[in-house]
């Protein structure tokens, strides 16, 4: 990959005074002056014009909570950039690695205080590190070689245009309810996210170089010690492990196609509660769920603060996998909903991993032998109708499939691997609403 070496920092932050928004941005002119050496400078959408500090302190001191303003700032050694909209500010900037490193400390320290007093969320990291992650578009990632770009996972658009699967990759940014998950060299986590993630689970990640706990409610994680060193095969598996640790993945989905990766944690949402379930193998560590002999649960109730935590040992239940039972019908359940039309493959992948993550499972309780357990996939309409059996017929060579039906509202076949069986259905995403409702209803519990 070609490196430009250089960093690349992000904020959020909110709930401040008029007279603070204008201290927020002197402090972001001052940092400014301090890494690099200004030139030229645009606002709003007007041309860029030399850079004159008098017109800027004075742009920069007139600002309110409630302005709406743009702000750029390029020189000798980077670029920032100030947003100001809807009572929130927005800074991103990146720095030739030379001059952060030159002021490593002073720029840690501007970002503690702003994260700390007002910040939603923010991060420090290698830009190409940023670029490598989240550039979706193909010709814009000029930065790979024709190799790097062969190994990377691909996606349709709805316009039926190849782009890089970002939502694939470690270090991209998903953004979820106002926040921003990502994993990289420094993260600042702070209260917001609590209401998603509990506390807990940041504090307690593991394989990382260092957790500061900057106040009661935020923490800031550093992934490994050398920014620039983001790409060494150590550094690449921890920043998948942390992403994995958080569950990022299992909060929001964009893409359509699915994870495709067995989870490390587990959430559900229940009112004003949190349930969680991490997997852990016998020296405590973070493992898929599949190869987990210790469960680790915690629910928070959010109106009474009530929290709680338990660490047991044992084998999973059928439940782990199938949580919707209808004990009326017999009936253990479980779905994805995906859209393969997204997909390089019509979806082949995912319904692979699928199938085999709810078939090949050991589980410990007898609900699992007189029970029917059934995976339900949620398509658009047209993609029910193009579905690619044959070719997942020879992908699931190791298993015996039967029963096959095709109706108009659903298809389905049963797989049978050894002792485990399984109900592969696929029905239409208009179909998810009822769904809902049965999940809602007495006979699920």
């Amino acid at each position: 990959m070609k490196k430009s070496n250089r960093m690349y920092m992000v904020t959020k932050l909110i709930g401040f005074t008029d007279q603070e928004v204008t201290r927020l941005a002197l402090d972001w002119l001052s940092l400014i002056r301090i890494l690099i050496t200004p030139v030229r400078y645009k606002f709003q959408k007007g041309a860029y014009q030399a850079f004159d500090a008098v017109i800027i302190e004075k742009l920069l001191s007139s600002l309110t909570a409630t302005s709406e303003c743009w702000v750029q700032i390029v020189g000798t050694g980077g670029e920032f950039q100030l947003q100001i909209a809807d009572n929130t500010i927005h800074e991103q900037a990146i720095i030739d690695y030379e001059n952060f490193l030159s002021f490593a400390a002073v720029t840690e320290d501007y970002l503690d205080q702003r994260i700390k007093q007002f910040g939603v969320y923010g991060y420090l990291r290698s830009f190409d590190e940023f670029l490598a992650n989240n550039v979706a578009i193909m010709e814009k990632r000029m930065f790979n070689t024709s190799e790097e770009m062969k190994g990377l996972p691909k996606r349709y658009t709805k316009e039926q245009k190849v782009i890089i699967d970002c939502n694939q990759l470690a270090g991209f940014d998903l953004f979820y309810e106002g926040l921003c998950f990502t994993a990289c060299w420094k993260i600042y986590i702070t209260s917001f996210y609590y209401r998603l993630i509990p506390q807990p689970i940041f504090a307690e990640i593991q394989r990382v170089h260092e957790i500061e706990a900057l106040t009661e409610q935020v923490l800031k994680i550093t992934l490994h010690k050398d920014p620039l060193r983001w790409d060494q095969p150590v550094n690449l598996q921890d920043q998948r492990m942390l992403r994995s640790q958080l569950g990022v993945d299992q909060l929001a989905w964009s893409n359509g196609i699915g994870v495709l990766r067995e989870p490390y944690i587990e959430f559900a949402y229940l009112d004003d509660t949190i349930q969680t379930v991490q997997y852990q193998n016998r020296y405590f560590q973070p493992v898929p769920k599949k190869q987990a002999t210790y469960f680790v649960t915690r629910s928070y109730d959010f109106l009474t603060g009530k929290a709680t935590v338990n660490r047991t040992k044992g084998k999973l239940n059928a439940q782990a996998y199938f949580p919707w039972i209808d004990q009326q019908h017999k009936k253990m359940m479980n779905y994805r909903v995906l859209d393969p039309e997204l997909t390089l493959d019509n979806g082949l992948a995912a319904y692979e991993f699928y199938i085999r993550q709810f078939l090949e499972i050991e589980v410990a309780d007898e609900n699992y032998r007189s029970f029917l357990s059934v995976l339900h996939f949620y398509l658009p309409e047209e993609a029910l109708e193009q579905v690619p059996l044959e070719a997942l017929y020879d992908q699931l060579e190791d298993m015996n499939i039967l029963n096959l039906k095709k109706e108009a509202e659903y298809m389905s076949f049963d797989v049978r691997k050894a002792k485990n069986h399984l109900r592969v259905m696929f029905l239409d995403y208009n179909q998810l609403g009822e769904l809902t409702g049965l999940l809602r209803s007495n006979s699920i519990k």
